[in-house]
């Protein structure tokens, strides 16, 4: 009986605390953007997961000694929670693989303690139920616990891996003579910038003046077909060149892409990417960048080069464990989080958002100011949710919504102008502000920040259209594209402009007219 008894153990701390859960993306989807390593955090997991067996074991052959009708309750309030516990381990797996049920597991969230009072009182008034439905749980619990065969060795692998050293290289010579000129291209990049919000149907009382001031002096697409829906699809696929549907990446960061016509995983190369074209042909290279780990997948080919992760958390740091902290105070946290989501679940992200913007301006603002970087990305992690601003009072703040967001994109592009026209080399600048994809209303409906106001100027519609602007140096006017284009026509643009092909708005007329043919 102990023996089952210890079983029983490691199967409910399994499910319990299921912070492990990330590591094992069948795409190492989050490990990919946190990075390695995560040493501290996994043995701070395990210490838990260890300590939590021994004390549900502890628990399970106390209660063999209980009075019948004080183990009956007791054992029916044990399987309602474990119950409960494996209904949530189901919804962190499928929102792990991005199944779109987030509110009903934030229903199930605070159901914890009913669940458990619940199943007490049946064990009292119908106790022959109740004892069928406590047998199946811990049959289920002894079966679940053999998965720490192949669960914990992973984590003691991740516990002990280490990122390969991928930086940026600095700058140690300017760009080969002749090669580029004095030519420079700031690439603005929005996350979840939407057209139609931004200029078809702007909402009442939203005044984008920076916005529209670039747009009446650029070459403006207005009708482009978004190429996915996902950052992290997006932007690898457009420094590429090619569509890509599924990317993977190993523990210690090294991207791949399913290749349809071949059928096989190709390596991401960073030298086929946009940044390779230019690193090849003279041009500095920088990119500041947000959610991507541009840094390690683009090292090669990049002179000077910042990322944070943004939101992208592993659950453990959700309730305030870290890399920096110690294996034995990242155990002592997880417990008092974890009992405490119980009742009020804690998934707030604000702070970490502006956080992120933050640090994402101060980097762009100085790679806009280093002259010797002449092809730039600034990915900027707005109008992307959750609120970190205040419209009224052009303030940051915790809270806000997508409109007070929409409105900070338009302060900021503003401020990142004014830096490029400080600059030496404003005057052979070319401008280009795009977004990944488009506010993605079906998403975030869903979530519990949604107000009322984004679901009346959203009318509960998605509009798909991302943004895409090209101001040329000395470009006074502009032109509007209404055909419809694909969003990866953004790479092939980029690239003649690396490559010299276009460099006004002229060029890029002959550029569009060849999409025809």
């Amino acid at each position: 009986m102990k023996i089952q008894n210890g079983l029983e153990g490691v199967g409910a701390a399994l499910l319990l605390f299921p912070y492990y859960l990330p590591f094992f993306h069948p795409q190492n989807h989050e490990l990919y953007h946190h990075g390695l390593p995560v040493g501290n955090l996994v043995g701070g997991l395990l210490v838990d997961l260890f300590g939590c067996a021994i004390l549900l074991t502890g628990f399970l052959i106390a209660t063999e000694r209980f009075p019948t009708r004080i183990k009956r309750i007791a054992g029916a309030m044990f399987s309602g929670l474990m119950l409960w516990s494996i209904v949530r381990f189901a919804i962190e797996m499928l929102i792990l693989l991005q199944y779109p049920i987030e509110s009903w597991g934030r229903i199930w969230e605070l159901s914890a303690i009913a669940i458990p009072l619940i199943s007490g009182v049946m064990a009292v008034f119908l106790p022959r139920f109740a004892s069928m439905g406590v047998r199946m749980v811990r049959i289920t619990l002894t079966a679940f616990s053999f998965s720490a065969l192949w669960i914990v060795p992973h984590l003691i692998h991740l516990a002990l891996a280490r990122q390969p050293v991928r930086t940026a290289a600095s700058i140690v010579s300017p760009a080969a003579a002749g090669s580029i000129s004095n030519r420079r291209i700031i690439w603005i990049l929005f996350d979840e910038l939407s057209y139609d919000q931004a200029f078809d149907h702007v909402a009442p009382g939203i005044q984008l003046p920076n916005l529209n001031r670039l747009r009446s002096s650029s070459v403006t697409f207005s009708n482009l077909q978004a190429d996915g829906y996902r950052t992290d699809r997006i932007i690898p696929s457009l420094l590429l060149g090619r569509h890509i549907e599924q990317f993977r990446s190993t523990t210690t960061g090294e991207l791949s892409y399913w290749d349809e016509s071949g059928r096989r995983w190709i390596d991401y190369d960073p030298s086929a990417t946009l940044f390779g074209l230019a690193e090849r042909n003279g041009w500095n290279t920088g990119i500041d960048g947000w959610y991507n780990p541009y840094c390690e997948i683009l090292a090669p080919v990049l002179n000077v080069c910042f990322t944070d992760p943004g939101i992208v958390l592993v659950p453990m740091e959700d309730y305030g464990a870290s890399e920096d902290k110690a294996v034995l105070a990242n155990a002592a946290i997880l417990p008092d989080d974890f009992l405490a989501a119980l009742i009020h679940p804690k998934r707030v992200t604000l702070e970490e958002h502006m956080q992120a913007y933050l640090a994402i301006m101060m980097h762009a603002r100085g790679q806009i100011r280093d002259n010797r970087l002449s092809f730039v990305l600034l990915h900027i992690p707005i109008p992307h949710p959750p609120g970190i601003y205040d419209r009224h009072r052009h303030v940051l703040r915790a809270g806000g919504n997508y409109l007070d967001n929409l409105v900070l994109a338009d302060d900021t592009l503003g401020m990142l102008i004014r830096e490029i026209d400080a600059s030496p080399s404003a005057s052979q600048t070319t401008l280009i502000v795009t977004s990944d994809h488009s506010w993605r209303t079906p998403m975030w409906r869903q979530d519990q920040g949604w107000s009322a106001e984004e679901e009346q100027v959203s009318g509960g519609q998605f509009d798909s259209r991302p943004v895409l602007l090209a101001h040329f140096p000395q470009q006074a006017s502009g032109q509007e594209v209404t055909a419809l284009l694909p969003e990866m026509l953004e790479h092939d643009m980029i690239a003649g402009m690396l490559l010299g092909q276009i460099k006004n708005a002229n060029d890029l007329d002959v550029f569009l007219s060849h999409l025809d043919h």
